[in-house]
């Protein structure tokens, strides 16, 4: 047997097993999240997902670093279509500072309604209660939080970012997005309609710009 199709092989087989894993989590939650229901949704044997990860921890572990890296590298133009439409069709002018400021948010709205968040979401409620696994989704969270911080500033545009006092507003912006995000878990609201844009557009440009609240 060749060795190079071995490993490829190999590879395919763990990233499919991985696959499978934010897929349960995602659609079925972490207490669902078993090894067998894993297996079945990846179609492989027990003894091939054993290979690769003897336990229920091994496997959560490497999902964390997965969903990590998938996070990091959807590029912002390649996200769903109405991400792409915001991104290619409505990016305004950066000299247009407040335009490009309210697009910015609606942008950065738009990609945390993201699957990879609410899988993460799943990880981050089961690291509550195991300490390994909380290890791992700081550090991978950290990792995250860094690109998105420096996605932001490309979004935003040297007209807002020029402003020293950007770094702090965008943590408190993007932390109440969050915040708010984590409700869609249950309430099942349209996030295309949700009340808090037009509040986090409006402290952005007062607080980032000096224009005069609506």
């Amino acid at each position: 047997m060749d060795a190079g199709n071995q490993a490829e092989r190999t590879a395919r087989s763990r990233d499919l097993i991985l696959d499978a894993t934010i897929e349960c989590l995602l659609r079925e939650g972490y207490a669902a999240t078993t090894t067998v229901r894993v297996q079945s949704i990846a179609g492989v044997t027990r003894g091939r997902l054993l290979h690769h990860f003897p336990s229920k921890q091994d496997l959560l572990t490497a999902a964390v670093s997965r969903l990590g890296e998938q996070r990091l590298s959807r590029r912002l133009e390649d996200q769903d279509d109405e991400f792409g439409r915001i991104l290619e069709t409505e990016r305004p002018d950066a000299a247009d500072a407040e335009a490009r400021s309210d697009w910015a948010i609606r942008t950065l709205w738009t990609g945390l309604m993201h699957g990879s968040f609410f899988s993460a979401l799943e990880l981050w409620t089961a690291s509550r209660t195991d300490d390994e696994l909380a290890g791992n989704v700081r550090e991978h969270e950290r990792i995250v939080l860094e690109r998105v911080r420096d996605n932001a500033r490309e979004l935003f545009g040297p007209a807002v970012t020029r402003n020293p006092e950007f770094d702090e507003v965008f943590t408190m912006i993007f932390a109440s997005m969050r915040g708010m995000a984590v409700t869609y878990m249950f309430s099942r609201r349209d996030p295309h309609r949700e009340p808090m844009l037009t509040t986090w557009q409006r402290t952005a440009r007062t607080l980032l710009l000096g224009a005069a609240p609506d």
